[in-house]
């Protein structure tokens, strides 16, 4: 008996084990069950998730290249009042179908206009309503200049690279130096240029009498596939370059041959009477005006002097009420801001600067709602006189212009401004928007196209962003 019993135990105890691991196999399987349900189900709300959030960034780039397309054609046609017929963005079947409209409004009191830009996403051409709706509000300025855009006085225009001038009117008292890819105008939107040849007598000492206008020599010479779309009067050329070089474009007259071009005078300004207006003065590195430390907000009042070399970088946005005279260099870079206050009305305060000044980094310079901007000027020379002078000629004239004293780089996008080295050479590397240039001799070399803000063509003014809002 003993022996049957544990037997029969043994045969239990196996049974039971066998049970109890059954038991165990179907616990865990419902255990794996709900797991994978619940991996299931978040993974499905994660996707539903993506897909929104990639809906809603399509619907904001949508709107945004409604804002785009507006500003474009504003810089085309000044009374563009938006597409109120739904625009076609994309269509196809990995993205759907998506549209936007706009509308331009005049803001009363001001030289500004609002555009609003509103995008519909569509699972598909065929959908009755929209799954979703964003949409964007921007304030756009106009900014103007008078008289050409772009002026070079004897020491001339020097246009190489890829660099492209439009929607300007050129005037270069001396001579006209195109390389490269570079080009002036547009096939459908030519421009005037006058080349005046005053650059006489040549040499590295070209005496008391320089400039005056030379004889039997031709003004603008070429190398490379430059290019000029529009009307040149330029005193005694006679060449239209390789290619030709000079094309009359849509409504251009080409090369007029025996056109004598007007010798035209640089724009003049009275430092001294600015000076002597002062009524605050400051160091440059003074944190009442510059930014060392937070906040990075600064007013600069009208009349303003700071002394030494002031630099405006990092984050720093400074406010222009009117004029300011800087008695070394100026250098504004970085992530930087100046801003035209509301107060100046249509004035464009003029800021001074004895030294050099260099524009660089991604700094942005705003006009206020009137289209006023700032113009820049600095008077550094290589004459004894400098930064004093009320004259240079000669040869101090002719070793000053090619002295740097303007520099403009980066991705230029200061509609509106106006930059003139006064006696020396005003760079211009970059690419992007500029109200004006002058300088004795103006040299443009980098890649990009600068649009400037005399003529367009058709509308009157170039029109930038200044404030952007997402509305929904």
């Amino acid at each position: 008996m003993s022996k049957l019993y544990l037997k029969l135990k043994r045969l239990n105890d196996v049974d039971n084990q066998k049970g109890w691991f059954l038991i165990s196999v179907m616990i865990m399987t419902v255990f794996l069950t709900a797991v994978g349900l619940s991996i299931a189900g978040l993974t499905s709300v994660q996707y539903q998730h993506t897909h929104l959030e990639l809906g809603m960034q399509n619907a904001q780039l949508v709107s945004e290249a409604g804002i785009e397309q507006s500003v474009y054609e504003l810089n085309t046609n000044s009374s563009f009042s938006g597409y109120s017929t739904p625009q076609v963005f994309f269509n196809d079947s990995t993205q759907g179908y998506a549209t936007y409209t706009s509308a331009v409004t005049n803001n009363t009191g001001s030289n500004s206009k609002t555009i609003v830009s509103t995008s519909d996403l569509y699972s598909s051409q065929s959908a009755a309503t929209p799954y979703l709706t964003r949409s964007v509000k921007v304030t756009v300025v106009g900014t103007t200049s008078t008289g050409y855009s772009v002026y070079g006085g004897p020491g001339g225009l020097i246009l190489g690279g890829s660099a492209n001038i439009t929607n300007s009117n050129v005037y270069i008292g001396g001579t006209l130096n195109m390389s490269g890819a570079s080009q002036i105008g547009t096939s459908s939107n030519p421009v005037t240029v006058d080349v005046g040849n005053d650059a006489c007598p040549t040499g590295s000492s070209p005496g008391s009498t320089y400039p005056q206008v030379c004889s039997g020599i031709q003004p603008i010479t070429f190398s490379g596939s430059p290019k000029i779309y529009g009307s040149v009067c330029a005193t005694g050329q006679t060449s239209t370059g390789p290619g030709p070089a000079i094309v009359t474009g849509n409504g251009g007259s080409g090369l007029e041959v025996g056109c004598t071009a007007p010798v035209a005078s640089p724009p003049t300004y009275n430092r001294a009477a600015q000076i002597s207006a002062v009524t605050t003065t400051a160091s440059g590195s003074s944190n009442t005006y510059v930014c060392n430390s937070y906040p990075f907000n600064r007013t600069w009042p009208s009349n303003l002097e700071l002394t030494g070399n002031v630099s405006i970088a990092g984050s720093c946005n400074v406010t222009i009420d009117g004029d300011a005279y800087i008695s070394g260099n100026l250098s504004i870079g970085g992530a930087s801001t100046m801003t035209v206050a509301s107060t100046a009305g249509t004035t464009d305060p003029v800021i001074i600067v004895d030294g050099t000044i260099t524009v660089g980094g991604s700094a942005v310079m705003i006009a206020n709602a009137s289209g006023a901007g700032i113009e820049f000027i600095s008077f550094e020379s290589a004459a004894s006189c400098s930064p004093s002078c009320t004259t240079v000629t000669g040869n101090n004239l002719y070793n000053s212009q090619s002295l740097q004293t303007v520099n403009i780089g980066g991705a230029a996008n200061v509609p509106g401004m106006i930059f003139e080295a006064y006696w020396g050479e005003l760079v211009l590397d970059g690419s992007g928007k500029v109200g004006a240039v002058t300088g004795e001799t103006v040299n443009l070399s980098g890649a990009g196209t600068v649009i400037f803000g005399t003529e367009l063509s058709s509308g009157s003014e170039t029109w930038s962003i200044t404030s952007y809002q997402p509305l929904y």
